[in-house]
């Protein structure tokens, strides 16, 4: 009984002769296929709105009397009067009535950060006048001003006009 010859004996000229080639007993390694979601990047701005909301509120309220203002350094005073007066045409509005603080932060950094990757330079925002709050205090409105000074695209922030809110909302300006 004669077994074929492989390649490798046939090129050795019989050198091989008795020599029995080894069971190939290989397994392919596993390897667990690759998402195509960008999931460090998802993980990345899940970790930053849960350091926005984990913040304490404490530190982001302000006492702002009856009126709202918030220029980011840098920018003319000019700006400031512009918005207030209303020479900015109003691109979108976000109305926070009847959500709570820890909702309110979380619709407004999403609603900021949209407008700002769509190009919307200036926005309402209506906050409420609190006449509905525990101790008819406005919670919203004490807290938005310091929400809004620490989110890198907003450049102004101003009470809105009588006709258009009053203190119970605020004109916000965005960067280009």
């Amino acid at each position: 009984m004669s077994r074929k010859k492989s390649k490798l004996e046939h090129s050795l000229g019989g050198h091989l002769a008795g020599v029995n080639p080894l069971e190939q007993n290989r397994v392919k390694p596993y390897r667990k296929p690759v998402s195509p979601l960008p999931q460090q990047r998802l993980l990345d701005n899940q970790r930053v709105m849960e350091e926005l909301l984990a913040e304490p509120d404490e530190t982001t309220s302000y006492e702002s009397g009856d009126e709202l203002k918030f220029l980011r350094s840098g920018y003319s005073n000019q700006l400031l009067k512009k918005l207030r007066r209303g020479e900015f045409a109003i691109q979108d509005e976000l109305d926070l009535h009847g959500l709570v603080v820890s909702e309110a932060k979380q619709e407004t950094h999403g609603f900021i950060n949209e407008c700002a990757r769509v190009k919307v330079r200036a926005i309402r925002i209506v906050h409420g006048k609190g006449r509905n709050s525990a101790g008819r205090q406005p919670v919203l409105k004490n807290m938005l001003l310091g929400w809004l000074s620490k989110n890198k695209h907003v450049i102004a922030v101003c009470s809105t006009p009588a006709n258009d809110g009053g203190t119970g909302a605020v004109y916000v300006l965005l960067g280009k």
